[in-house]
Formats: C-alpha cells, sequence, structure tokens
C-alpha cells in the first residue's frame, strides 16, 4: 500500500484569498443558475471520455481518444494563472476509456481499448500558495488476457483493509 503514497484529507481544500461567487442571481422574479467560464480545456486533441476529481479536489484528471491522461490543477485554474494540464502521461497505446481516483490517495487508474490498465501516482506537494508537481510514478500495470476484450468501466471503493 505504500506505492500508493500517503492518505489524504477528502473533501475541498479551504484555499486563501479565493475570491467567492454566488452561483445564483436573482433576475426575475426566480433565481436562475449563472455559469462563468473558467477555462477552456482545449490541450486534449480527441474526445474526452471521463473526468475524475482528486479526494482532496487539489486536481482533477481527464482521459481521451489520443491516447493520453491530463492533470489539471484546480489551484492554477480558480486563479486564472493557466489553462494547461499540469502533467500528461501518455504510456498508453490506445484510447484511453475509462478513469478512476483510488480513494484517499493522489493515485488514478485507467483503461484503454486496447486491455490496459495503469494505477499511476500524482506526486504533488501543497505546501506553498500553489501546489507542484514532481513525475507520475506509475504504480501499477495489467492487461486483459483475451484478444478483443477491454474493460469498460472503472471504480474503486476502499474497504479500509
Amino acid at each position: 500500500m505504500l506505492d500508493f503514497g500517503p492518505k489524504i484529507h477528502e473533501g475541498p481544500i479551504r484555499r486563501r484569498n479565493t475570491p467567492r461567487q454566488s452561483s445564483f442571481s436573482a433576475h426575475g422574479t426566480g433565481r436562475r443558475p449563472e455559469a462563468v467560464l473558467i477555462a477552456n480545456l482545449s490541450s486534449h486533441s480527441g474526445p474526452i471520455n471521463n473526468i475524475v476529481v482528486a479526494p482532496d479536489h487539489a486536481f482533477f484528471v481527464t482521459c481521451s481518444d489520443d491516447k493520453t491522461v491530463k492533470i489539471w490543477d484546480t489551484a492554477r485554474l480558480e486563479r486564472n494563472v493557466t489553462s494547461k494540464p499540469r502533467q500528461t502521461y501518455a504510456q498508453h497505446h490506445a484510447r484511453v476509456t475509462g478513469l478512476c481516483m483510488l480513494e484517499g490517495v493522489h493515485c488514478f487508474a485507467s483503461a484503454g481499448d486496447d486491455g490496459s490498465l495503469h494505477v499511476v501516482r500524482v506526486h504533488v506537494s501543497l505546501s506553498g500558495s500553489l501546489p507542484k508537481y514532481g513525475k507520475l510514478q506509475v504504480v501499477r500495470e495489467h492487461r486483459v488476457d483475451q484478444a478483443g476484450e477491454y474493460i469498460t468501466c472503472l471504480s474503486h471503493y476502499n474497504t479500509g483493509d
């Protein structure tokens, strides 16, 4: 279990000096939801197939038909510092169709339509005003044995064992 990294706090991180905006506006007689574009994530060259959020909301992860998985820093997006990904994982050799976060750690599992499954640790330090990202670390790799078979759905539940 040490390969997956230390346990992390689950739930949103409290950030200082982050402007809080109301998601509702009182126009007319009723309240209507108001949407504000925060970022345009245009780094993928193919369709995005899944988005998952880290347990502590420090980052989120996207996977795509372009055979990559990208890690996006929520703090930099909130502060409008950049709309580019912090990391790109490009070790899949096929479309990446499945994605999930492992509970309680900074690891994600990604599945390609060639039957590959990769578990990757995201090294992130949250000590400064903006997080610092280290290299991505492959923790586990697996491939479905039968030709033509692949993983269609991923989920992770921490049983505490």
